[in-house]
Formats: C-alpha cells, sequence, structure tokens
C-alpha cells in the first residue's frame, strides 16, 4: 500500500449523506410544545422551536450566538424525550413511511418516539445547514457546538451517544441520524479539520478524543454483525469520518481494518447466495479500506494490519466476483 496526499480523501468526499426521512415525518407538523411538559422546555425554548420551525433553517443559524442557542434547545429535547428508558413503544418499530393521517395517531400514542425524530431530524438539517456556509466563516460547526470560552465540546452532545446505545431492537433512523450528525461535530474539533472554520475561533481539540472514541468503539461494534442491516446504521458515518486522519489511526487501532476485511470477503459470498451486504454497502466498505492506505506511510500498525487481516486478498476476490462496475473501481483504487 503506498500512502498519498492526505488532502485527497477530503476532497473526494464532500458529499453529504441523504438521511432516509422518519416514518413518523407527517406527524411532526401536530408536535404542539406546551402540553409535553416531560421535556421542560421553558417558555423562550419553546419560542425558539417554534421560530425554527416557522423560518428556513439558514436564517435561524445566521450568526453563531443564535445557532448555538438553537442547537442546545434541539439537543435538550433529545435529550428528554430519548430519556434512559430504552427505544420508544412504537415508532422505534416502524420500518416504512407511515400516511400522515397515521403518523398523527402515532403521536397521541407515542409522543416522545415522534419528538425523539424529529429532533433528530432537526440535527441532521442543522449540520446539513452548516457544511454548506462559507468555508472558515463566522457560523460553522465548530463555532456551533464547541464552548466560545474555553474551546470544549458542548455537554448537551451525550444524548446523541446514548441514543446509540438504546437497548432491544433499538431505533435504526435515530441511531443512524445520531452517529452521522455526531460524527461530523466531533470532527470539527479535530486538529486536522482546522481548515474548514475560523482560525481564530478556539478550541480544545482534547474534548472530542474521548467522545470519538466512543463513538468508533459504536462502530466496531456494529461491524461485529454481519447482517446488512447492522451496515446500514454504520457505513454512511464510517464514510464520513474516514476523511478525518484522527478519525482512521483510531478506527484501525480498534480493528477496523479487519472488521472491513471480512465484510468484504462476505460480500464475495453474499454474491452468489443473495446474502450480505449491498452494492452501495460494498462501495462504501471499499472507500473505508481505500482511505485508510494514507495512513499506511506513517504507520508501521497499519500496514501490519493491512498484511495480518488479508485487505488485499479481501478485494481481489471481490473485484473477481464481478461487482457492479463503481464497485470495482474503487477495489481497484
Amino acid at each position: 500500500c503506498i500512502g498519498v496526499d492526505h488532502t485527497k480523501p477530503q476532497q473526494s468526499q464532500q458529499t453529504t449523506m441523504s438521511l432516509p426521512s422518519s416514518p413518523v415525518t407527517g406527524a411532526f407538523t401536530g408536535i404542539q410544545w406546551d402540553p409535553m411538559q416531560k421535556l421542560r422546555l421553558t417558555q423562550p425554548e419553546k419560542l425558539l422551536l417554534r421560530s425554527g420551525e416557522a423560518n428556513p433553517i439558514d436564517y435561524t443559524l445566521n450568526n453563531a450566538e443564535e445557532s448555538t442557542a438553537y442547537v442546545k434547545v434541539v439537543l435538550k429535547v433529545l435529550a428528554e424525550a430519548s430519556g434512559a428508558s430504552g427505544p420508544s413503544s412504537k415508532v422505534s418499530h416502524l420500518k416504512g413511511m407511515l400516511p400522515d393521517d397515521e403518523a398523527l395517531q402515532i403521536l397521541y400514542t407515542d409522543p416522545m418516539g415522534v419528538v425523539t425524530h424529529y429532533a433528530i431530524t432537526k440535527l441532521y438539517d442543522i449540520i446539513v445547514c452548516l457544511k454548506e456556509k462559507k468555508m472558515g466563516g463566522d457560523v460553522s460547526i465548530g463555532a456551533t457546538f464547541y464552548n466560545e470560552d474555553d474551546g470544549n465540546l458542548l455537554d448537551e452532545w451525550r444524548p446523541l451517544l446514548r441514543v446509540l446505545h438504546l437497548g432491544g431492537s433499538g431505533d435504526a433512523f435515530a441511531q443512524r441520524g445520531a452517529a452521522y450528525c455526531l460524527a461530523h461535530i466531533l470532527m470539527a474539533g479535530c486538529p486536522s479539520q482546522r481548515f474548514a472554520t475560523n482560525r481564530s475561533l478556539k478550541i480544545n481539540h482534547a474534548s472530542v478524543m474521548e467522545p470519538l472514541q466512543a463513538l468508533i468503539s459504536w462502530i466496531t461494534s456494529q461491524l461485529q454483525s454481519s447482517a446488512s442491516s447492522s451496515l446500514s446504521l454504520v457505513t454512511p458515518t464510517l464514510t464520513a469520518l474516514m476523511i478525518c486522519p484522527e478519525a482512521r489511526s483510531m478506527f484501525a487501532n480498534s480493528g477496523g481494518i479487519g472488521y472491513l476485511s471480512r465484510h468484504l470477503r462476505n460480500g464475495t459470498k453474499g454474491s452468489k447466495t443473495g446474502s450480505g451486504a449491498t452494492v452501495q454497502q460494498l462501495y462504501e466498505l471499499c472507500f473505508c479500506l481505500w482511505t485508510l492506505t494514507y495512513e499506511c506511510n506513517s504507520s508501521a500498525m497499519i500496514r501490519t494490519a493491512f498484511v495480518r487481516d488479508n485487505a488485499v486478498h479481501a478485494l481481489v476476490d471481490l473485484v473477481s466476483s464481478a461487482p457492479r462496475e463503481k464497485v470495482v473501481r474503487v477495489a481497484l483504487s
């Protein structure tokens, strides 16, 4: 494996994942904040949420102070709605999109499940909007999610990690969205990503290392399963994380190259049996493995992992199994 310029993965992966709509999207317009006492919202917080619904998201995130205030309220909603009792009783089990009338009915039988999905959707919209703002501007993910005084990551981030570890069967929509949002929030605090943040902004990079390791540990725990459903939870987030050298190193140190190689081998078998990863997932797994080669020149551990885990053999077998052209292209690269 030959490492090359680190800027190439960053430039080649600027597209944003499209988060599938929540099954209860049709219920969002029916949410009334006043009766939901469990959320413990103050009157100013309710007004801020209503303002966010009435105006375009770009207007709501007009400056760093207002952006941070809105983010804190949405994260509070997520914290109070998701709680510590595990997945919601009804919403977490839904698979397909509900008609508006059925979604509104769910709002009355499982209001906290609907509100959890609402908060995840809003956070995703916030991340997408902030990513599209002018690079190095005053309003950014870094300026929004990190304290202005000490540069530490906002304490309010923690509900995102709790959503990832919901018990039972989990909540696929909430977990996929929470992981993706958390990845972008944490990457904004990594030294290698300073180019995307206003350089006058002080960020305490040490404050993101533990949360980033926790996110990667959750990803590797999902990769231990060969099920396509587990892959669908993590591949969009992992693909986003792999533009970040700090995340690449952490993932490799957590056995990531071995997990990717195993899934690619299973994908080769799956092409014959109809099981295993989808074509899009194989493409994303190959992309992640490719980005990890950028660390080969600087890390003996990663070079050893590529050999020990037969990563190249897994790619050769994948190409030999004749998957779709886009998978072959990234595998060959």
